[in-house]
């Protein structure tokens, strides 16, 4: 589920310029409507400088009504994390949509992953003035381009919000927007305290939640994970407009944080979404119980250190669909997380393969090599070549 954040701007772009391109940090540019010249050396682009002439050559800069005039729209555009989509499927995605919506305009689409996850995100800047009638930007509705966007994530294959989800009771509930958009959000207090090796209540909370989230089928098994290691879980009040779920400390109740304020993907919305995408990705059985146990062990125990080490494990190897030690040599991870990883046994060493019967055709309750399920069957095809072959 990409999430839309609208800015409406009311100054030169020169700003939102500078902010995109400061410090090299801009991973792409796209652009629709405006020619890029060929240019020496690695000074960007300058399209702030041609949307601004734009505006002012239709007189589109000036007050109205007595109000400043909206120079641009500034849209956010933030992937799903779930989703794990690379740049080029995100700039396919954001040119598609501005494309939609905007192709009579001045469009740049600037692309950054300066976040906790280093989630790539694209910042989608549209100048005022349309270019076919001269004409201002009339505020779309915020609500038809965040379908729109849903809808083409549904065709990539992705996430997509346009779904009746648990706990969300309304139209208007799916649209609320977070209190962040970064998968995982660290506050100043939080990082300064970790810096100089003290303890956040915090940053333990959601160390135990993502274990939880890994693990966890439903939001049964969710909660009862939760609560073995000392956190419980109670529903958001519907009066105060909150739909997310409230984690707690057992020992210290007054220790109460909502999900997103987490980071969006610690909420109740994203994690109801990976249940549902269930199976597909998910860690093996045999993983889930010792992830389950170690977690509970070190709870009891009272070892941080431990279920700090198993959290950025069992992140590292969510994020990047490691199921066996074999694969996670392969992906050359951090030396503690690779320690940590062999040492608990919460891999195997090489992935299994599945194999599954081919239903008969007539009648899908059996197998082609006879009744029972559990027998995969030859396939047909491959016996047919080897005769051949002969």
């Amino acid at each position: 589920m990409p999430i839309l954040k609208p800015i409406s701007g009311h100054t030169s772009c020169s700003g939102v310029f500078r902010y995109l391109t400061k410090d090299g940090r801009a991973l792409a540019s796209d652009y629709i409507n405006l020619d890029v010249p060929e240019r020496d050396g690695d000074a960007p682009f300058d399209w702030a400088r041609i949307m601004d002439d734009t505006r002012h050559r239709h007189g589109n800069d000036r007050a109205w009504g007595g109000k400043p005039a909206r120079t641009y729209k500034h849209y956010v555009l933030s992937p799903d994390p779930e989703d794990g989509i690379d740049l080029d499927g995100l700039r396919s995605l954001a040119v598609s949509w501005a494309q939609e919506h905007f192709g009579d305009y001045e469009v740049a689409i600037v692309y950054h992953d300066d976040n906790a996850s280093r989630i790539p995100h694209a910042h989608v800047v549209v100048n005022n003035t349309n270019l076919a009638t001269g004409n201002r930007l009339q505020d779309p509705d915020p609500k038809a381009l965040k379908h729109s966007l849903q809808a083409m994530a549904k065709g990539r294959g992705l996430h997509d919000l346009d779904t009746d989800l648990p706990g969300l009771d309304s139209r208007r509930d799916r649209f609320r927007r977070p209190p962040t958009l970064q998968a995982v959000y660290r506050r100043r207090a939080e990082a300064a305290i970790e810096a100089e090796g003290g303890y956040s209540w915090v940053a333990d909370i959601r160390r135990r939640v993502g274990i939880a989230r890994a693990i966890a089928r439903n939001e049964a098994e969710f909660r009862s994970v939760l609560s073995s290691i000392g956190i419980e879980v109670a529903d958001g009040s519907p009066r105060a407009g909150m739909q997310d779920w409230v984690y707690s400390m057992a020992e210290h109740p007054t220790r109460r944080i909502t999900g997103e304020k987490l980071g969006v993907s610690y909420g109740r919305e994203a994690i109801s979404r990976k249940f549902e995408s269930r199976p597909f990705g998910r860690l093996g059985d045999a993983s889930e119980r010792r992830i389950a146990e170690i977690a509970r062990t070190a709870f009891e125990l009272g070892d941080l250190e431990e279920l700090r080490r198993l959290s950025e494990a069992v992140d590292y190897v969510g994020r990047n669909r490691i199921r066996s030690v074999s694969q996670l040599e392969a992906s050359g991870a951090p030396g503690e997380v690779s320690a940590f990883v062999k040492s608990s046994g919460i891999l195997p060493d090489r992935s299994s393969t599945r194999v599954v019967p081919e239903p008969d055709k007539e009648d899908p309750g059996r197998t082609r090599s006879g009744s029972d399920k559990n027998i995969p069957c030859r396939n047909p095809n491959r016996s047919q070549r080897r005769e051949k072959e002969r």
